[in-house]
């Protein structure tokens, strides 16, 4: 299955999609003249129809889950990942590290939720009203020693 959506600069690979959710991986693409691209993962977007309750109608909720490591440069519309084991010169990392302190990190485009939301109404994706949550978080897998049994 190809099926993907592009928006601005990122595109949605697609892993699920019906009537009332979705799942898609989130991808920033820098386009060469040759027809060519680089991907660079930040994320997936998640989408449910949030049911009425007695204070608010029905809505399409979107959850973009945003990786911990991905930073945004708006002056320069370039994404980068942000991880001491790229940075040969560790103090270079930790004086970057020390910038972000204070200040607030653009991890996507801040042009991407509105882009989101005119995207996936027009190609019948979900309807408004829509709301859409960022979550920024770190991946952590959690491993067991699960047995399959074909029998």
């Amino acid at each position: 299955m190809n099926d993907t959506t592009d928006i601005l600069n990122y595109s949605v690979h697609w892993i699920s999609k019906s009537d009332s959710d979705f799942i898609g991986e989130l991808f920033f693409v820098v386009r060469n003249k040759s027809g060519g691209s680089l991907s660079t993962p930040v994320g997936y977007l998640v989408g449910f129809v949030e049911p009425a309750s007695e204070y608010s109608s029905s809505y399409w909720k979107i959850l973009m889950i945003i990786r911990d490591e991905i930073r945004y440069e708006v002056r320069h519309n370039v994404t980068y990942v942000f991880v001491k084991s790229a940075y040969a010169d560790k103090l270079k990392y930790y004086t970057q590290k020390l910038k972000e302190f204070n200040q607030n990190v653009n991890r996507v485009d801040p042009k991407l939720p509105a882009a989101i939301k005119e995207r996936f109404t027009q190609a019948g994706i979900c309807d408004s009203p829509i709301a859409i949550q960022m979550i920024v978080g770190k991946d952590k897998y959690v491993f067991s020693n699960v047995v399959f049994n074909f029998d």
